[in-house]
């Protein structure tokens, strides 16, 4: 079972300095906009994407196949 989300009353969250320094250091270390360079990269050809379309629907369908006993 998952557990429900308890609302957290800001005044009653005390985090300590180095808490907070730690929080930043890791939200800076893997927020920066170094790690954001896929949005550079050249687009996918319309050949690949298909190609790669028919693979899935041929090996779900032979999948599919097998479960039903047909192979």
């Amino acid at each position: 079972m998952i557990a429900p989300l308890r609302e957290t009353d800001p005044d009653t969250v005390h985090a300590s300095p180095h808490l907070r320094e730690a929080h930043r250091f890791v939200a800076s270390t893997l927020l920066s906009p170094q790690a954001d360079s896929g949005r550079d990269a050249p687009p996918v050809p319309a050949w690949k994407a298909w190609l790669f379309t028919v693979w899935v629907v041929v090996i779900t369908a032979a999948y599919c196949a097998f479960a039903l006993g047909w192979l």
